[in-house]
């Protein structure tokens, strides 16, 4: 009887606790779109600054559902192709700086530079350069979101330990051998480690990237912006909930993939 009551225990444990702070965070929002001077004031009694959750979809017609979908459609096919490219070059530039210690010395201080540097300094850049089409705003995601892959690459590589490596010295190890069979699987959970940080990082290139492309069918940034301006507040939230709906799945599926290739052969 007590394995049952251990079991109903860890589930309460893991469940119970977030189920706590969503109603705590519901009430707050209810009492923060009350208490709001003017908040009510338009004509029809919707909100005009912050709508209370059973009032969000108020103002979603069928046009504003479209607009919000095409929005949508946009912003995450940026951050899926955008996050995929931040892989390639991140994974790519760790093991290349793993490999080199010179070409480290060579290429840290700038990746630390773009790091640095907030986004929407380089965007109008980036857009006067390439335009305002999708390889602009692909850069522009790639850019934020590459740089936890490479630093969590090179870290894992580097953190391999030395017995090992001479293992493979003594078994004649060719360097791919070397680096599919030892580096590469020993420095995935730091690699994941990066992924997951990235993964967000993805999602907020792709909208807030949007607020300077003016052109073309808007993403989830501009559409906030569009909505906000024109004070509505409803579509506007529900946008905003879509963007962080979609960083949510993006942070899902890498913690998912982890458990699934990593995991298994690295218990804690």
């Amino acid at each position: 009887m007590k394995q049952p009551n251990r079991r109903i225990d860890a589930r309460r444990s893991k469940y119970v606790p977030p189920l706590v702070v969503l109603v705590v965070v519901v009430a707050g929002w209810y009492a923060l779109a009350y208490s709001l001077d003017n908040n009510f004031a338009s004509g029809d009694g919707s909100a005009l600054i912050i709508p209370p959750p059973h009032q969000l979809f108020v103002g979603l017609n069928e046009a504003t559902v479209d607009r919000i979908a095409a929005a949508t459609w946009i912003s995450l096919s940026t951050a899926v192709v955008g996050f995929m490219l931040a892989i390639v070059a991140g994974m790519a530039l760790g093991i290349a700086m793993s490999v080199s210690r010179s070409l480290e010395s060579a290429l840290w201080p700038w990746l630390i530079a773009i790091q640095v540097t907030p986004i929407i300094v380089l965007t109008p850049i980036i857009i006067r350069v390439a335009g305002a089409s999708f390889g602009a705003r692909l850069t522009v995601t790639v850019l934020i979101a590459f740089f936890p892959i490479a630093s969590n690459t090179l870290f894992g590589m580097r953190s391999v330990s030395a017995a090992l490596h001479d293992v493979f010295t003594l078994t004649q190890a060719s360097r791919w051998q070397r680096l599919t069979r030892l580096q590469l699987p020993a420095a995935s959970p730091a690699i994941f480690a990066g992924l997951r940080v990235s993964a967000g990082l993805a999602v907020i290139g792709a909208i807030v990237g949007d607020f300077f492309f003016t052109r073309g069918t808007p993403g989830l940034g501009r559409l906030i912006t569009f909505f906000f301006q024109d004070t509505r507040s409803g579509p506007m939230f529900v946008t905003a909930l879509i963007a962080a709906l979609i960083g949510l799945g993006f942070f899902v599926v890498v913690s998912l993939l982890r458990r699934l290739l990593v995991s298994p052969w690295h218990r804690p």
